[in-house]
């Protein structure tokens, strides 16, 4: 099952009181997978015969047996009130698809689909970068190109750059790789890290590594005094990412670096969600390693780059023919990383202009936001933000059912890092801000190159009536369901 349809399952099953098992999830996903190779329903026999659930066992495990399985999965019924769902349905005169949701992924621009295009379908751009002839020289260049172009965006040098094939990649290799050097010793890192981040040091935890998390302030900044005192005679690591995928906060990095730098400590910033958004200068700001992402930038993805400051030396994580100067074996994407390239140059280029219409972008927002909901708060700083970020907490709002129901009208939103959704919990950076998620839904709005005011518009033009009407429909979905 995809997200969305996880997020419908979950607020079902929240709003009629249901617990969800193991077995609800192996029926649900047969019924969901069944109904889209076949688009009908399964009947009980095939249920059963696939599942082991019986009859007996869907009316014991569901509200109202197969309908609600069948709701629950998506499928279509032909009654109203077995078929109803935790969402607001609005009629809309104007429909219109409303991307904001960009912490999540980019568009690719169109000079990027251009570049691809051409690239592709040139006849001599098959070559392998490690072959010793005219076919992979070409395409080593076309490698080297996009090196300097990121060189070029961060001030370091082209050698300090290494081609990954995602932003987890890279954090996977400067984490590992450091602790691979060492064999043992102590990390710091914060609770708002990104999973990549944190559940790379979970593992290292297991393999014997000390890690402290350290807690950020309800604002989602970090205080650079809290991880001074953290640091002991065996740090061999500091990470603490630019800028926070869900609420925005960008971190004192400069102000970090330095820290890390008088005790001689190696300074590695996650920048995905703040590469290409704000300026970003790692030898002055003492930064000793840096993950981005090509599809936070309208780049493609599945690339990513490591820069590395020559000076830090890390041990290689995964092993193979060689490539990326033996950090990252494997032969290279090339037209991945010639598109990356180019949409890292466009995106610092263009950053001043953008990060302006953000701004004014998120004003007009605020200001509907506050005539619309005027008891809504906002996750996290607005003084140290990303510009195009806002994490919204609604009041008496389930977070689950406003996703759903905005994606009705055509609104893509999230309540925060794409790689948790469709899961019922808390966000861990809601919880460690101390967000009381029983009275608040929160919903992150992230803004891009195209959106436009008339999109903010729309939102707030039928925000009131799914508001209005999740107040009303919330009451009676345990009995209909």
């Amino acid at each position: 099952m995809h997200s969305q349809s996880k997020t419908q399952v979950r607020q079902m099953a929240k709003a009629t009181g249901t617990t969800l098992t193991a077995k609800h999830w192996q029926v649900l996903e047969f019924a969901w997978t069944y109904y889209r190779q076949r688009r009908v329903g399964p009947l009980f026999n095939n249920i059963r015969r696939f599942t082991g659930v019986t009859k007996a066992d869907l009316e014991a495990m569901f509200p109202k047996g197969l309908m609600s399985l069948y709701t629950w999965a998506g499928i279509p019924v032909q009654s109203s009130v077995n078929g109803c769902k935790p969402i607001a349905f609005v009629e809309i005169d104007n429909p219109r698809e409303v991307y904001l949701d960009h912490n999540a992924t980019t568009p690719l621009r169109r000079e990027v689909i251009d570049a691809l295009v051409g690239f592709y379908q040139d006849p001599k751009s098959y070559g392998n970068p490690s072959s010793p002839y005219d076919l992979g020289s070409m395409a080593y260049d076309a490698i080297e190109l996009a090196r300097e172009r990121i060189a070029q965006c961060l001030g370091v040098e082209t050698e300090e750059i290494t081609f990954t094939g995602s932003g987890t990649e890279a954090n996977n290799i400067a984490i590992k790789g450091v602790a691979a050097r060492h064999g043992s010793g102590h990390i710091v890192s914060t609770n708002v890290e990104h999973p990549a981040v944190l559940e790379t040091l979970r593992y290292l935890e297991k393999t014997g590594f000390a890690v402290t998390y350290l807690p950020v302030r309800c604002d989602g900044t970090i205080a650079v005094d809290t991880v001074a005192r953290a640091l002991r005679p065996d740090t061999i690591l500091v990470c603490i990412m630019a800028a926070n995928n869900e609420i925005g906060t960008i971190n004192p990095v400069a102000e970090l670096g330095a820290v890390c730098r008088r005790r001689g400590i190696p300074y590695f910033a996650d920048a995905i969600q703040a590469f290409g958004r704000i300026p970003l200068a790692p030898r002055q700001a003492g930064i000793d390693m840096l993950s981005l992402s090509g599809h936070k930038l309208y780049g493609p993805k599945g690339t990513g780059a490591l820069f590395i400051d020559k000076r830090t030396k890390i041990d290689h994580v995964i092993h193979g023919g060689g490539q990326e100067m033996g950090l990252r074996s494997g032969t290279e994407n090339v037209a991945g990383i010639m598109a990356l390239g180019l949409a890292a140059t466009l995106a610092v280029e263009e950053m001043d202009l953008v990060a302006t219409n953000m701004l004014a972008l998120r004003r007009h927002f605020l200001e509907a936001l506050a005539r619309a909901v005027p008891d809504a708060i906002i996750n996290g700083t607005l003084a140290d933000r990303l510009p195009g970020n806002l994490s919204v907490g609604f009041p008496g709002v389930d977070s689950g059912s406003l996703l759903l129901s905005f994606n009705q009208i055509g609104v893509s939103v999230s309540a925060g890092s794409a790689c948790g959704a469709g899961t019922d919990k808390v966000s861990h950076v809601l919880e460690a801000i101390h967000l009381d998620s029983e009275r608040y839904g929160t919903v992150r709005f992230s803004f891009g190159r195209e959106t436009s005011l008339e999109d903010i518009d729309y939102v707030f033009d039928h925000l009131p009536s799914i508001l209005t009407k999740l107040a009303e429909n919330q009451p009676a979905l345990r009995v209909a369901s």
